[in-house]
């Protein structure tokens, strides 16, 4: 064999080791999603219906910009749990869309930093607005469910349990409790007065999910940044559609994710765009300070009222 033919094996020896690397990189990256996960836990019935209702998106955090380490915590039933139910109970939530979003979203925890690990807490809340008992005294158990495996995926972790959760209310925490519970109070009464809750909770044109818009990614002023800014937002009240505008500039809905940039904006509902910089936690020239999830999105506390220029000038 020649000199020149050695040469040439050789190079096909190392182009070959060379991909088979970029294949290993590749497989390692590939998203674990929620429903891989669950897929992997056997649990089909939670898959279906997670999938069905686009649960499962809520809990892969698609569609909302993300700018802190937050993550899910999942008590997702087995099959037998769900088997257990009685059939005319699972025919109702199988047929009714919001109840069955209820009643899932009561099985998710939103955690943006609070705990470590579950089992540190006794207590925690759900997406859909009520708190879970957490006991890990005997193994860890919620609400008197079993745990009794779990596992991880890109956003969080899901945990299987012996029975499906029954939450008490018939409501669900929408994107105004969500800035309540962060001390954005003023801001979520300002959403309430304006009429835009229903719009940013997804419910739609005259309650019709199918028209319903989201995720959003919500910046709520804290209301130490609303006393700052009063004189401001005195002002901006005054002019027509004014309050309006404001609050749209704090709002970026999933579609207008599309139109970010090298330079990191985004569009928001109000129709300027906001400089976003998720790896410093910076949206313009406030700072991002905590997260709390909702069934339609994720809402930021920051520490600044952002004003676009329309309205400055």
């Amino acid at each position: 064999m020649t000199r020149k033919n050695l040469i040439f094996l050789s190079l096909l020896f190392i182009t070959g080791w060379l991909c088979m690397g970029s294949c290993l990189a590749q497989n390692n990256t590939t998203a674990h999603g929620v429903l891989d996960a669950a897929g992997e836990l056997g649990l089909t019935e939670f898959s279906e219906l997670a999938e069905s209702t686009g649960f499962a998106s809520t809990l892969d955090n698609q569609g909302v910009l993300l700018f802190d380490s937050g993550s899910f915590v999942i008590f997702a039933p087995s099959d037998d749990a769900f088997s257990a139910i009685d059939d005319m109970d699972m025919n109702i939530l199988i047929e009714n869309q919001t109840e069955l979003e209820r009643v899932l979203s009561y099985h998710a925890v939103w955690n943006s930093g609070s705990f470590v690990n579950i089992s540190d807490i006794d207590s925690a809340r759900t997406l859909q607005g009520e708190n879970l008992s957490i006991n890990s005294t005997d193994g860890l158990m919620v609400n008197g469910a079993n745990v009794t495996e779990s596992i991880q995926y890109d956003n969080g972790v899901i945990y299987v349990i012996d029975k499906v959760l029954m939450p008490e209310k018939s409501s669900m925490a929408g994107a105004a409790k969500a800035a309540e519970n962060l001390g954005a109070k003023d801001f979520a009464s300002a959403i309430v007065a304006e009429g835009l809750e229903d719009r940013l909770n997804g419910q739609g044109l005259m309650g019709i999910t199918t028209l319903g818009e989201g995720p959003f990614t919500i910046f709520a002023p804290s209301d130490e940044a609303f006393d700052a800014a009063k004189s401001t937002v005195d002002s901006i009240k005054k002019q027509d559609m004014g309050m309006i505008d404001l609050l749209g500039y704090h709002m970026v809905e999933a579609k207008d994710l599309i139109n970010m940039t090298e330079s990191g904006s985004a569009k928001t509902l109000q129709g300027e765009s906001l400089a976003v910089d998720s790896a410093t936690g910076y949206v313009s020239m406030a700072r991002v300070s905590g997260s709390e999830r909702y069934s339609n999105g994720v809402v930021y506390l920051i520490d600044q009222v952002l004003v676009p220029i329309s309205l400055s000038m």
